[in-house]
């Protein structure tokens, strides 16, 4: 059996119950090979609400509940390491790629470095510690290639370690959704059953550009009434999104979800998803909006350009511009057709990103660093 941990600095951001890292830990652990592979998973800091939501899934974890910079995470995750006989050290995260690496060196334990976005803030203490930790780096995994371009110029790691492994959904959980079940979830925000409904997923953050997407909506309804908007995810700024959605005229028509724990039911309540991030990594609700086969008017940004075809799956917005956005709405709105027509070629294309492929990769990975030892 061979013993992998993975170590991440912590399972929420903000006031989030979840997000894309925390998600991807729920649908990968239980697909390892379980006669081949035994992947555990350790957290820096304390539990948090994302620990529920892994706990009802059968995942177990193991929380350091240190701070960051805290010299004591080195001498706990040494004890977990040795206590657990690990093999391999799967980091995510800045803490967990600094102390994880420190612990490959002293145990001798291989690491691989995943990286799941382009981080254009990185502090400046981050590149230096990863300056002096680039040579124990045994491999590393980007999700996309602007995000391996990112490891390489800004985290030192050379580009010959580095593998892309694309992020990915169960496909066959997006695609299972009945329409009564669908039915009963949208009665229940008594939405009339003549309006469209254009949603975004997300948590709530000013990374992912909800302002944006408000502003938009507000556009929307000048021009089409029957238009109903969905605002999917928890965190710091709700109150202020629901005060700005007042603001702009649109609370009637703006209904805000907070955390779903069924977001195939939701996309699915939708006819198209809006993506308005400033910056991407690997965009899972991208993936998801096309496993259901709904069209993504998606901002032009690193980590989701290369994923629409435009025209055929979705469209690209410029970031930051509600205009744009809102004519793509309406293109979409006024042309139900084309709203259902792309939204089958996004189901058609979407094949390539089932997570039973991120996984096989995974260890496909794991297998090669032990074959080189």
């Amino acid at each position: 059996m061979i013993n992998v941990l993975f170590i991440a600095d912590k399972l929420s951001l903000g006031n989030s119950t979840i997000h894309g890292v925390t998600q991807l830990f729920a649908w990968w652990i239980p697909k390892f090979d379980q006669g081949k592979y035994n992947v555990s998973l350790c957290i820096i800091r304390g539990k948090d609400k994302a620990g529920d939501y892994l706990k009802e899934r059968g995942i177990s974890v193991t929380y350091l509940g240190k701070r960051k910079f805290n010299p004591l995470i080195l001498t706990d995750l040494l004890k977990v390491v040795r206590d657990n006989q690990i093999d391999i050290i799967h980091l995510h995260g800045y803490g967990a790629s600094t102390y994880g690496r420190l612990v490959s060196l002293i145990t001798h334990t291989p690491s691989v470095l995943h990286e799941h976005m382009v981080d254009r803030k990185m502090p400046i203490y981050q590149r230096i510690l990863d300056y002096c930790l680039a040579q124990t780096t045994t491999r590393a995994i980007a999700v996309s290639k602007a995000v391996r371009d990112f490891m390489s110029c800004s985290r030192f790691v050379s580009p010959k370690l580095i593998e892309i492994v694309p992020n990915g959904v169960p496909l066959d959980e997006f695609r299972q959704v009945s329409k009564q079940k669908r039915k009963i979830w949208l009665d229940s925000f008594s939405i009339p059953e003549e309006n469209q409904i254009i949603g975004i997923v997300g948590r709530l953050h000013p990374i992912k550009g909800h302002h944006y997407f408000l502003e938009a909506a507000s556009l929307v309804l000048k021009e089409y009434r029957k238009v109903s908007f969905l605002v999917v995810g928890d965190g710091d700024i709700r109150s202020h999104l629901e005060e700005y959605a007042k603001d702009l005229g649109i609370s009637k028509s703006t209904f805000f979800v907070g955390f779903c724990g069924d977001i195939p039911l939701a996309i699915s309540a939708m006819n198209f998803l809006v993506i308005a991030s400033l910056s991407e990594g690997g965009p899972l609700t991208l993936f998801e909006a096309m496993a259901v086969g709904r069209p993504v008017i998606s901002t032009d940004v690193i980590g989701l350009k290369d994923c629409i075809e435009v025209g055929k799956t979705g469209y690209l917005v410029p970031p930051k511009d509600p205009q744009a956005l809102a004519t793509k709405m309406l293109d979409l709105l006024l042309d139900p057709d084309l709203c259902k027509s792309m939204g089958k070629q996004a189901a058609l294309s979407v094949n390539k990103y089932d997570n039973s492929f991120t996984v096989r990769s995974i260890e496909k990975c794991y297998d090669n660093i032990l074959l080189n030892q």
